[in-house]
């Protein structure tokens, strides 16, 4: 989504929901097609892998060429964010309190972790160099090699997507987006600051009253204690535990998930 918002040419709420939209609606037509007639063709004697069900001829050879061609180029859309991340997760260090206090900003080289809030007036502190050569091949290597040893040694389709569901799925949908927005909304956080900052400029922009007088600016007494800043201060706390709900939800069914999955498989 981060590379989506650096990349796309108009980056406004609309747009973007459309894309979301366009792109989660065609995927999930196709993965309701699938389902229906894959149950429509087996009933419930349907495995994990339903190409293989399927007796040789001209439409299967074809699925099947497709799901290579798809294997083939989504591995390599896969090792590009793995080995940003990974990348990242070594370079962390724990940050001190004055670290805290500073400005974040975007790692240089990957669009993926760029800041989208780079256009802020807000100074920015240089970051790092890039991943080295070498450091690039260490990391694409060992990616490379355990993605083919978990290939080769799991001949069962249904089990490596029941334990990436588990995993992958929950904190992709509903761990890291809770804690994302738990983190930002801190008060302490300069992200939260900052925009808390930008929304109080706008608004007063767009004042007649506010805006013109010397005495009335962001900050002030009256818009601490107006009804509108208290009514957005209650709606923030909400949303903030709202938030920190939704990621320890999706950790319980993490865990519901990985022990279903497991004891599952080891009945079969």
């Amino acid at each position: 989504m981060f590379s989506i918002l650096n990349e796309i040419k108009d980056n406004s709420p609309f747009r973007t929901t459309s894309v979301v939209t366009a792109s989660i609606g065609s995927a999930a037509s196709i993965y309701i097609l699938v389902a229906i007639t894959g149950y429509l063709s087996f009933g419930d004697k349907i495995i994990g892998n339903i190409v293989a069900q399927y007796t040789p001829s001209v439409a299967s050879t074809i699925g099947r060429a497709a799901i290579v061609v798809l294997v083939m180029f989504s591995y390599p859309l896969q090792v590009h964010p793995c080995r940003a991340s990974v990348d990242a997760v070594s370079k962390w260090r724990p940050a001190s309190r004055r670290n805290k206090e500073q400005e974040l900003t975007p790692a240089s080289g990957s669009p993926s972790r760029t800041s989208l809030i780079s256009s802020s007036k807000v100074p920015m502190r240089p970051r790092p160099e890039d991943i080295g050569e070498l450091r690039f091949a260490i990391i694409t290597t060992a990616i490379i090699i355990l993605s083919y040893i978990v290939a080769m040694t799991v001949s069962s389709l249904d089990k490596v997507l029941a334990y990436v569901g588990s995993t992958g799925s929950t904190s992709i949908s509903f761990i890291l987006p809770g804690l994302f927005y738990y983190k930002i909304s801190s008060p302490d956080s300069p992200h939260h600051q900052r925009l808390l900052k930008d929304e109080d400029d706008e608004e007063y922009d767009g004042s007649d009253d506010d805006a013109t007088s010397p005495m009335l600016g962001p900050g002030s007494w009256r818009d601490a204690w107006s009804p509108r800043s208290r009514g957005r201060q209650w709606r923030r706390d909400v949303i903030r535990r709202l938030s920190l709900a939704l990621a320890v939800y999706g950790f319980l069914v993490m865990v519901v998930c990985l022990i279903t999955n497991t004891f599952f498989l080891v009945a079969h």
